[in-house]
């Protein structure tokens, strides 16, 4: 493998073997030393890979499922890069239908070729994605997924998803330095019916997978901690995880340190959202991986949970480690002061076909908000409804201050989070990066509310640049004149 100046890369069909061959990591991720001379290159280097999205037949078990993969992996590739580094991707559209990519969790522009939702590459069309890394990016675990609006619940449930981990938390928590990793990309398939009898039989019309696997084995030595680190790629719903007898060391949320890390039970993982924990081997033993409360049967057979694995404590027993100490790299927003405070309203119709945000439906062309760059907010956030609704907003992470009108101690800051029904939430956010500077959305991150309305535009603009500016023209359709891209943007 390359060192830090040269370009690291993940297998696909346009890519070329380095010097050195390819070398498995993770059994996900393979990297080859190009053999690029160093001076060429931004010094952090770039990190290359190529997603083939295409359709493809899922087998789980005896159900047949018809889904769409990158690179023919349902779980999808398992992106690695470290702060300052660049992600360059190329997706190569071989979909009847349009796609394109979000970088969920990274602060980084939503303008260009980069985090730029707008961009839809057409059926048969590539497209290459530059992304830079922020050097203050927290080390933890994010992800990537298709956001076209219209299509994107389907086309993440279908499988186009996967895992960006930023590396070099064991440098954040030298505590971590040995210990070993397990990465759990969660997903799902809901089936209103089907006309596979297993589906509907076997899995009561929902396939909960972790790794693609509808069965998973894990084994740990009786007093061996191990990071486990989950990401709930649903594109609708919670999933809620428990071990008999074990409990799970909640080091982060959402890609950033907890403040004061927690011991619990049981995780629930709200869609969209990341949890890395510490686990620790208990007494020897086969113990069940639950996931909790979800219908497995009727009458006498109905059961509120499911098996989707086993871990296995067995062999010597080793020495315990201690918990790392934490502290949230994330600035705590309540002593800061407050340039503006606004309000939002999610709500949707009672036949529960359209959802809102301020009583609108997504539009393309709209512009729904301006923040000037600098800006630190307060946005109270209202569900209106008797639905799970879950907040969800581009480029920056946000700070939860109160839950109906309860403060919430300083414990970091997440990029997801759930409002009650029926009840609010209050979080600060900081527009304060001027690599956020564009347009990008906020919306609920139950993907078929979004994809039914319930999204909006919002942009950060530098005020000293545009003082003189005026209103800014409606959005409009266009092309993106990039090298090698053959696609659309609508700006």
């Amino acid at each position: 493998m390359g060192g830090r100046t040269g370009e690291r890369m993940i297998p696909g069909k346009a890519h070329r073997r380095g010097r050195q061959g390819w070398a498995p990591m993770l059994g996900l991720l393979l990297f080859a030393d190009t053999g690029m001379p160093g001076p060429s290159l931004p010094p952090a280097g770039i990190v290359a890979a190529t997603l083939d999205a295409r359709p493809q037949t899922l087998h789980f078990g005896a159900a047949t499922v018809e889904g769409m993969t990158y690179n023919g992996d349902y779980a999808g590739p398992v992106l690695r890069v470290r702060p300052g580094e660049r992600l360059r991707i190329e997706l190569i559209n071989h979909l009847p239908e349009p796609t394109n990519l979000h970088f969920h969790g990274i602060h980084t522009s939503p303008g260009g070729n980069s985090d730029n939702v707008a961009i839809v590459v057409a059926p048969g069309a590539r497209f290459t994605y530059e992304v830079e890394i922020p050097a203050s990016q927290p080390p933890s675990l994010y992800w990537y997924h298709a956001h076209l609006h219209g299509i994107a619940e389907r086309q993440i449930r279908g499988g186009l998803s996967g895992a960006l981990v930023v590396e070099g938390l064991a440098e954040a928590f030298p505590a971590l330095a040995g210990i070993g990793e397990e990465l759990f990309v969660l997903k799902d398939m809901e089936f209103e019916a089907s006309d596979d009898p297993v589906i509907d039989g076997e899995f009561h019309g929902l396939i909960q997978s972790i790794n693609g696997l509808t069965m998973t084995e894990l084994r740990l030595r009786p007093g061996e901690t191990r990071l486990w680190r989950f990401s709930n790629q649903s594109s609708n719903l919670y999933f809620h995880l428990g071990i008999e007898g074990q409990r799970f060391h909640v080091l982060a949320e959402d890609g950033i340190a907890l403040q004061n890390p927690v011991d619990l039970s049981s995780l629930d993982i709200k869609p969209a959202s990341r949890l890395e924990v510490l686990v620790t081997g208990g007494a020897p033993g086969r113990y069940d991986l639950v996931s909790y409360r979800v219908p497995t049967g009727s009458g006498e057979t109905e059961r509120p949970n499911r098996v989707l694995g086993h871990l296995t404590v067995e062999g010597d027993a080793v020495g315990p480690t201690a918990h790392p100490a934490s502290h949230s790299p994330a600035a705590d927003l309540l002593g800061r002061p407050i340039d503006a405070r606004r309000r939002f309203d999610l709500s949707q119709s009672k036949d529960g076909e359209h959802f809102f945000i301020d009583g609108k439906e997504f539009d393309h062309a709209r512009l729904d908000l301006r923040v000037p760059l600098g800006n630190v907010e307060e946005w109270t956030i209202r569900n209106s409804s008797d639905d799970l609704h879950v907040f969800h907003i581009h480029q920056v992470s946000f700070q939860i201050v109160e839950i109906n009108g309860q403060p919430q101690p300083f414990d970091g800051q997440v990029d997801v989070a759930r409002i009650p029904e029926r009840g609010e939430i209050k979080i600060r956010l900081a527009f304060t990066d001027p690599k956020i500077l564009g347009r990008f959305v906020y919306h609920c991150h139950v993907l078929k509310h979004e994809d039914k309305g319930m999204m909006a535009n919002i942009e950060v603009y530098d005020p000293a640049a545009e003082s003189a500016k005026p209103d800014p023209e409606p959005l409009r359709t266009g092309s993106l004149n990039l090298p090698g891209a053959i696609c659309s943007i609508r700006r």
